[in-house]
């Protein structure tokens, strides 16, 4: 902390002028460390120095008082509740103010009601539980927001549904267009696993690719395996399997870098489309109580890492 001390500066009247100026400084600013702000006053002239030269004026540095800061108000006030902390000394608490986004105080309703003031909102949280954010440390995060867009196959236990579902979308799609979805779990129906030839009649127009829930595996129908140039003399990439039956076929699904084959051969997505799908993945996750995520984007293994910032190219949110 700075010593309070006095300044004696020797001002003649030739300097007078410039010592009134001095005397014109603004008043402290509040976040000025310690309040030290310091401001030039001029005191009355002093016959008893230098009687022969012309009056003098002695210019102090003054500490001027300071205004305490304005009382913290919360946004929010959220009671009745039962809040998680993470906290030993506190566990659970009853109430929480917040301000800017920002947690202000835990407590019981009295303690933390003291922030309350104009424009606060309180919510009743009737005995919930609240918990700090959710984080995620593993999601391809624009992928997920365009398989939103795409046929929703999350939670179809019957291979009977993932075949309607598909044979739906072609009735709204126009020939020669890429059929995509996904979120498929072939667990839920018995553990057999899809092939090309569950789909094929249903789409000899449409190239379709079927990503598995995990994302480390898909389904390709036999036009897009043709697109892609895959056929029974297509060697493994590194990285990567292309599934097999017994005689030597593709069956249509792909493992890791193997999906590669047939993804580079879909049409690329716009910037408005990666934009609106980071969005649409956002909110989602949100509503989920994620509030953070490490996004691997595109990145598969043996796939390269560079995809995964060619995601976020021309994005301006």
């Amino acid at each position: 902390m700075k010593i309070p001390f006095i300044l004696f500066y020797f001002i003649t009247e030739r300097n007078t002028r410039h010592a009134e100026q001095l005397d014109r400084v603004v008043s402290p600013s509040p976040n000025e460390p310690f309040h030290t702000c310091l401001r030039f006053n001029l005191s009355p002239p002093c016959p008893c120095f230098f009687p022969s030269s012309p009056p003098t004026y002695f210019l102090t540095w003054k500490k001027l008082p300071v205004s305490p800061p304005p009382p913290v108000v919360a946004d929010l006030i959220l009671r009745n509740g039962v809040i998680y902390t993470s906290d030993d000394s506190l566990r659970f608490a009853h109430s929480m103010a917040v301000a800017n986004g920002r947690v202000l105080r835990l407590g019981n309703h009295s303690f933390v009601q003291e922030l309350a003031g104009y424009g606060t909102q309180e919510l009743d949280l009737e005995g919930k539980v609240v918990v700090p954010g959710f984080i995620d440390s593993h999601v391809h995060f624009i992928y997920g927001g365009l398989q939103m867009m795409q046929v929703k196959l999350r939670g179809v236990n019957e291979k009977g549904e993932f075949i309607r579902r598909i044979k739906d979308a072609v009735q709204s799609t126009k020939q020669g267009s890429w059929i995509l979805g996904g979120g498929w779990n072939n667990d839920l129906w018995g553990g057999d696993l899809p092939s090309a030839s569950w789909i094929d009649d249903i789409t000899p127009n449409n190239p379709v690719w079927l990503s598995r829930m995990d994302g480390h595996m898909g389904l390709a129908n036999s036009l897009a395996l043709m697109l892609a140039g895959i056929t029974n003399l297509t060697d493994n990439p590194r990285g990567g399997t292309i599934m097999r039956t017994s005689g030597g076929e593709p069956t249509g699904l792909l493992i890791d870098s193997a999906m590669m084959l047939v993804v580079s051969q879909i049409p690329e997505y716009s910037a408005d489309d990666r934009r609106e799908a980071m969005l649409r993945a956002s909110n989602l996750a949100l509503t989920r109580g994620v509030t953070t995520v490490v996004d691997l984007g595109r990145y598969f293994p043996g796939v390269p890492a560079d995809l995964s910032w060619e995601d976020f190219s021309g994005f301006n949110f």
